[in-house]
């Protein structure tokens, strides 16, 4: 069979490819009332950032900008998500493969020997095979359109891993340097306690006070103790939380930076509701995966439809200095009769798939309308419960400093000390988890709009 043959063969097939059509329906984003602007949103800031894809680095601190790279390179999630792509890459491949014709080859060669092994026979030969599978209905085009859309919405899930990993490095660290702040707080109120305690015994020494005092004094000293062990506890958890995100053993981690004082709040522009559409991976990652749904449905309508089959060989042999040719050309045409419901079966599964993965859409999109007004809402409740605190702090501290000089010139009992004392730790304690909170509603308002990422 002549080369010829094969040009014809592929020409005429790909005539008939482009002439056949689709059943997959025509793809439309589903509709859901889209709010024209956020509720929360606070007007009129002039000073405020867009996230962007280091939306990080708008709180300023260098130390965090560092772990988030190594995170980048190092993190385990994201490794794992980036493997899942190339499996859906080679998904892509091999369903691509059906549109294409598959040449396979063959050659084999012997010697025969007659009975006695005093003389033999050579003989060789050659095949060389084209199958060719025509697309009439669009079923392959289909399959493989259906691929794609995997292979977007495995690629917006990693952009997903990636984004809550950024998300998870930031707060935790954030959450490194608050416990810091706290155990700060707690060891200054532990040596307040000690030196309240020193001039409690020296007064009982010259009588003034009773043992009372010092055991009310040492009863605190000790509860004062016994909350460091806790806040020490929470803090390594938390350092060994971070090194996995890093990709490292937790026992040669260590952060150097010690207070959430280096540390910069950020005002972030929310920007409009429809922009979260395409800015939000999980978003683009549920409408990728209904996409990919609807195509299989044209997939599934097409199996119901006679396939055609087109196949081309050509053989050479050689046999004892002889040559021997034979070539051969073939179609075939294979139609569903009777699958006792098989291809129904298919379709409705392929139909119920694709209303499934509409709704669970719109349910993403309503969800990520929620989580920021929802971050919107906590920015600016934590805002006002820092400031408030702020202000218990330092009023809490000016009752202690008063009380404190009343009792040591014998104005006040102790009472007034150890309330004082308790109301000043508390103070200063709740004040640095709200500033935690506060900044981790900042991650959370970055992450519920999409961080940096964009298709």
């Amino acid at each position: 069979m002549k080369p010829a043959f094969f040009r014809a063969l592929a020409l005429s097939s790909t005539a008939l490819l482009l002439s056949a059509c689709t059943l997959a329906p025509s793809y439309e984003r589903p509709s859901l009332p889209t709010p024209a602007q956020w509720n929360n949103a606070k007007a009129g800031s002039g000073n405020a950032v867009q996230p962007s894809a280091d939306w990080w680095t708008n709180f300023g601190d260098q130390g965090l900008s560092a772990l988030m790279r190594e995170a980048m390179v190092q993190n385990l999630d994201i490794e794992a998500a980036l493997a899942r792509i190339r499996q859906s890459e080679g998904a892509l491949y091999q369903t691509g493969s059906s549109l294409l014709p598959q040449i396979d080859g063959s050659v084999n060669a012997s010697r025969d020997f007659d009975t006695q092994g005093e003389s033999g026979i050579n003989s060789a030969r050659g095949s060389l095979s084209v199958s060719y599978a025509l697309d009439l209905w669009g079923r392959y085009r289909s399959q493989l359109e259906s691929s794609r859309a995997s292979l977007r919405a495995t690629e917006f899930d990693a952009a997903a891993t990636m984004l809550l990993t950024q998300s998870s490095v930031a707060s935790t660290y954030f959450n490194i340097l608050t416990q810091r702040d706290r155990l700060t707080i707690a060891r200054e109120s532990l040596d307040a306690a000690r030196e309240i305690l020193r001039i409690v015994e020296a007064r009982f020494q010259a009588g003034a006070v009773s043992a009372l005092d010092v055991a009310q004094q040492r009863t605190t000293l000790a509860n004062i103790e016994a909350g460091i062990p806790s806040l020490e506890t929470d803090l390594a958890a938390n350092e060994h939380a971070l090194a996995i995100l890093l990709g490292r053993a937790p026992q040669s981690f260590e952060i150097k930076t010690a207070s959430m004082s280096s540390v910069t709040l950020p005002i972030i522009a929310a920007g409009q509701p429809s922009l979260l559409l395409e800015r939000r991976p999980d978003i683009r990652r549920a409408e990728a995966q209904l996409q990919a749904a609807n195509a299989n449905i044209g997939a599934a309508r097409a199996a119901f439809f006679p396939s055609i089959d087109l196949g081309a060989g050509l053989s050479r042999s050689l046999i004892a200095g002889g040559v021997g040719t034979a070539s051969s050309i073939g179609a075939s045409i294979l139609a569903p009769i009777f699958s006792g419901g098989q291809l129904e079966g298919s379709l409705i599964q392929a139909n119920a798939r694709q209303r499934e993965l509409a709704a669970n859409y719109r349910k993403t999109v309503l969800t990520a309308f929620a989580e920021v007004e929802d971050a919107l809402v906590s920015a600016r409740g934590n805002a006002a419960r820092v400031e408030a605190l702020n202000v218990a702090a330092h009023e809490a501290r000016r009752s202690y400093d008063l009380s404190l000089a009343r009792y040591r010139s014998g104005a006040s009992d102790l009472t007034a000390v150890l309330d004082s004392q308790r109301s000043w730790l508390s103070a200063r304690d709740a004040a640095a988890q709200a500033r935690y909170n506060q900044y981790a509603a900042a991650i959370n308002l970055f992450v519920a709009l999409g961080g940096g990422w964009h298709s």
